[in-house]
């Protein structure tokens, strides 16, 4: 992160033991898979993702990703599964955990903006969403173009969650090193289109279109943007206090 956007901000930057010390209390993980995050001052931890254990490990295989297989404790058990075209904690009352964290989980959203009001609709006063976002420039999707932030904006204004075929193109001609995308296929699209299984970056970040989403989701959230993160040069992290 720049040093002048720091002083704008007035946010100084941390190193990782920062989750520790946020994340607290009665806590969610969202996309754990099968490597949870550790929170020592955890009360409570449920995991949350757009499956439960045994469809989201089916799903990976059939696109062809084994990455999270290798792992030998195994795919964590999911307490809280995301409806359809909604915001994924629909089923969770409001104000009624402490953190929500998410690593590498948010770029699979079709609604981020949506997925992080949601987030902070669960909070208790004074509660903390942690996210953690790839930087397009430094992973497989450096390749392809920096979706707009109008254009995720524009898409919770109007409630959208669904994706193009086109957005499904882009990822399977764009993507570069991935072995889910490699020898692709007309046929292949079609078919990660119509599964639509949420395990595919269909929009990529970098810090500006970041930054700009943080702006209005603390503007209309009435949040706080209490920690941002680009140091490390191949995540984004940030905090948002509620």
């Amino acid at each position: 992160m720049k040093k002048w956007l720091r002083g704008l901000l007035g946010i100084r930057v941390q190193p990782n033991k920062t989750i520790a010390k946020l994340c607290k209390g009665e806590c969610i993980e969202v996309g754990a898979l099968s490597a949870p995050a550790f929170f020592p001052k955890a009360t409570s931890i449920r995991y949350a993702d757009v499956g439960t254990k045994e469809q989201t490990k089916s799903a990976l295989e059939k696109i062809g990703y084994f990455g999270y297989h290798k792992r030998k404790e195994g795919f964590v058990d999911v307490d809280i599964v995301f409806g359809a075209n909604e915001p994924p904690l629909a089923s969770l009352a409001s104000a009624s955990v402490d953190t929500v964290f998410s690593s590498h989980s948010l770029e699979h959203s079709s609604n981020p903006i949506a997925a992080l009001m949601d987030y902070l609709r669960v909070l208790r006063p004074g509660g903390i969403v942690y996210t953690i976002i790839p930087n397009k420039k430094y992973t497989y999707d450096r390749k392809r173009a920096l979706t707009p932030s109008e254009v995720l904006i524009d898409k919770y204004v109007n409630d959208r969650w669904a994706y193009t075929l086109d957005e499904y193109r882009d990822v399977y001609l764009n993507t570069e090193n991935h072995e889910v995308y490699d020898n692709h296929t007309e046929a292949d699209i079609l078919q990660a289109f119509e599964d639509a299984d949420g395990h595919h970056h269909i929009y990529v970040y970098d810090e500006t279109n970041v930054m700009a989403v943080i702006a209005f989701v603390v503007a209309r959230s009435g949040g706080e943007l209490i920690y941002f993160d680009s140091t490390n040069n191949s995540e984004l992290h940030f905090a948002i206090r509620k």
